[in-house]
């Protein structure tokens, strides 16, 4: 008797020991709950991507290299002229993430891309011209924001109008490692820098807006979550001769406690000027100075995507993924 007590002991106490137990499968993305009642539920757990590879138990930190362009499309292009150029683009290997300036009329070309493996978000109201696209097989959509930085001028108050100016931000998971990207897009006011004096400001309204734009650009950067954070943009404002000058209000100065451009780090020798018809770099690409000096993320090296429809080359800067 004592003997069948014993087993007994030994057959039951490991169900009931297993009632409350949880178990995940990475593989399916749910968790298992088994309740007493005998009962299965199934509860939703976030995505995390795959756990990174160890050797001798220390963990391998995953790298990947990405690229990352800002290409302004000029407005007054017509829709197959602008879909040639965004298929120019997001057709090279080497390019998953597009900041667009001057998009506001090309939903149909954003919209054709997703054939092509692309994603985009786009933005309504007075940020419509504003977008951000994503290669599909790399990036997965999380959140986004926008932010009116600066009212435009018209006709009466100044003499280039322009509409109001906005921030948009675009957070996206990188699907190899789980980790959050966010991407910064604007577009600056045009007749801000003084074509007679390279890296220095106009009289004009603009300019002043332009000043109070990069302003509060700085607060977005701060604020931008994520593992890592990027920018892109038409700025209007000459990269060389900024970074020859440094105004204390001009982009990089501006700009310098938060992120740092691909022009800083790796200068402009040997790079086609992203707006041929003045010859200067106005358009950029940044990654957040933190972010560079932790190492977690890396300037490769960058270049300039030229045959474009667009009066712009658009910029394409490779970058280090930690």
């Amino acid at each position: 008797m004592l003997v069948l007590a014993t087993v007994l002991a030994f057959v039951v106490a490991p169900v009931f020991s297993r009632s409350d137990s949880v178990s995940a499968s990475e593989g399916q993305g749910i968790v298992r709950a088994s309740l007493s009642a005998g009962t299965t539920r199934e509860v939703p757990i976030p995505r995390v991507g795959p756990a990174p590879p160890t050797r001798a138990a220390s963990t391998i930190e995953r790298r990947d290299v990405i690229g990352v362009v800002s290409m302004n499309e000029f407005s007054t292009l017509s829709v197959s002229q602008a879909r040639a150029d965004a298929e120019r683009v997001t057709s090279n290997a080497g390019v998953d993430v597009v900041g667009w300036q001057e998009a506001q009329h090309f939903g149909s070309v954003f919209a054709s891309l997703r054939q092509r493996g692309w994603d985009t978000k786009s933005f309504p109201h007075g940020a419509k011209e504003l977008a951000v696209s994503w290669r599909r097989s790399k990036f997965e959509y999380v959140s986004s924001s926008s932010r009116l930085v600066a009212w435009g001028v018209d006709q009466r108050t100044g003499r280039y109008p322009f509409g109001n100016r906005y921030i948009v931000r675009v957070t996206l998971r990188h699907r190899p490692t789980g980790r959050l990207l966010s991407v910064i897009n604007t577009h600056l006011p045009h007749k801000a820098e003084d074509r007679d004096h390279p890296g220095h400001w106009t009289t004009t309204s603009n300019a002043a807006r332009a000043r109070f734009q990069l302003e509060r650009m700085r607060k977005e950067w701060e604020q931008a979550p994520g593992r890592w954070v990027v920018g892109t943009g038409d700025y209007n404002f000459d990269a060389v001769a900024d970074r020859r000058v440094r105004l204390p209000k001009a982009p990089w100065s501006a700009l310098a406690p938060v992120a740092l451009s691909s022009y800083a780090v790796l200068g402009a020798r040997g790079l086609r000027p992203t707006h041929p018809p003045t010859g200067r770099y106005i358009d950029y690409v940044h990654a957040a100075k933190a972010d560079l000096r932790t190492g977690t993320l890396r300037f490769l090296g960058h270049r300039t995507i030229t045959g474009l429809n667009t009066d712009h080359n658009a910029l394409l800067a490779r970058l280090v993924l930690r």
